[in-house]
C-alpha cells in the first residue's frame, strides 16, 4: 500500500445521528397509530350508540302502534324493552285528548347523553341528574 489515507470527515459530530432519526421516526409512527386507534374506537362507540337510538325509535313506534290496538300488545312491547335496550324504562302517558306520549329511557354510552342537551325539553324528564348517563326518546302519537 502506498501510504494513502482516506479522509472520512469528523467522526465525533455525526455519531448516532442515524439512530436518532430512527427513534424520531418510530415515535412519529407510534403517535399516528395511537391516533388511528382512538379514531376507530370512537367510531365503534358512536356506532353502538346509534344502534341503541335506532332500537329505541323502533320500540317507540311499536308501542304507538300497539297502543292503538289494545293494552296486551303494549305490555308485551314494554316487557321486550329490557332485551332491546340496557336498563330500559318505558312509559306511555296521556298528553290530553287523543294524544299520548311514549317515553323510553335507557343506560347510554359514556359519550352519548350530555346533561346540557335539550332532552328535558323533549319530554324526557329525569334524564338529567342521574348518576349513569341516560339516553332518552319521546314519541307523541294519537290514539
Amino acid at each position: 500500500m502506498s501510504g494513502r489515507t482516506v479522509h472520512r470527515g469528523p467522526r465525533g459530530s455525526t455519531r448516532g445521528v442515524a439512530l436518532l432519526e430512527v427513534v424520531i421516526a418510530m415515535a412519529l409512527m407510534t403517535m399516528c397509530g395511537l391516533g388511528l386507534l382512538n379514531a376507530q374506537l370512537g367510531l365503534a362507540r358512536h356506532t353502538m350508540a346509534s344502534a341503541a337510538r335506532t332500537r329505541a325509535a323502533f320500540l317507540a313506534d311499536a308501542l304507538a302502534e300497539a297502543a292503538q290496538t289494545g293494552a296486551p300488545a303494549s305490555e308485551l312491547w314494554k316487557s321486550r324493552a329490557s332485551t332491546l335496550l340496557p336498563d330500559a324504562r318505558v312509559t306511555v302517558t296521556s298528553a290530553g285528548g287523543a294524544a299520548s306520549l311514549a317515553t323510553l329511557m335507557w343506560t347510554a354510552q359514556r359519550d352519548e347523553a350530555a346533561p346540557d342537551s335539550q332532552q328535558a325539553a323533549a319530554g324526557c324528564e329525569g334524564s338529567v341528574g342521574v348518576q349513569a348517563p341516560r339516553g332518552c326518546l319521546s314519541l307523541a302519537f294519537a290514539k
